[in-house]
């Protein structure tokens, strides 16, 4: 079935009372995926983060500017479409500017300004956007431990059925 979110019992639709299946009308919205539906916003919330990040940033604009082109020329990498390794204070300005789209940072440059500031709130609206969540190492493990937990239970379970058949 090519679209079971369209059906949501699972068996091609719903019954009406004569036991045919019923059609459905299908918007073209309903086939456009779920986690895809605020792409739109992904850029301007990237943006509006990386503004309250660089305003946060306790050293200041001025050595937030250095601290990119810092980790830019450590980890090699372009800041700018023309190959530039490096931004000044007004460069940075136009990419933060909320309404302009003829500067919009590149996935480099984001990352750049995630590792300058050591903040990976820019980055929030694009797990958001494919559905995804970032946890911590501490919580990945205590993930893990309950997923350990409820396999166990399962094995349990099982065991127990095996053991009244004996």
């Amino acid at each position: 079935m090519p679209f079971p979110f369209l059906f949501p019992d699972g068996n091609g639709g719903p019954k009406p009372e004569n036991g045919r299946r019923a059609m459905l009308q299908a918007s073209l919205l309903d086939m456009i995926p779920r986690h895809t539906a605020g792409l739109a916003g992904v850029m301007p919330a990237v943006r509006a983060a990386m503004n309250r990040v660089a305003g946060e940033y306790a050293p200041g604009r001025k050595m937030l500017v250095d601290a990119i082109n810092r980790t830019a020329r450590r980890e090699g990498i372009a800041l700018t479409s023309g190959g530039g390794k490096a931004i000044s204070d007004a460069r940075l300005d136009k990419i933060l500017q909320h309404g302009d789209r003829g500067h919009e940072p590149s996935l480099a440059f984001i990352l750049c300004f995630c590792l300058a500031t050591e903040s990976r709130a820019p980055l929030e609206p694009v797990w958001k956007a494919l559905g995804l969540a970032l946890v911590s190492p501490a919580d990945l493990q205590f993930l893990e431990y309950g997923k350990a937990c409820a396999t166990l239970r399962q094995a349990k379970k099982r065991k127990e059925k095996l053991e009244v058949g004996l």
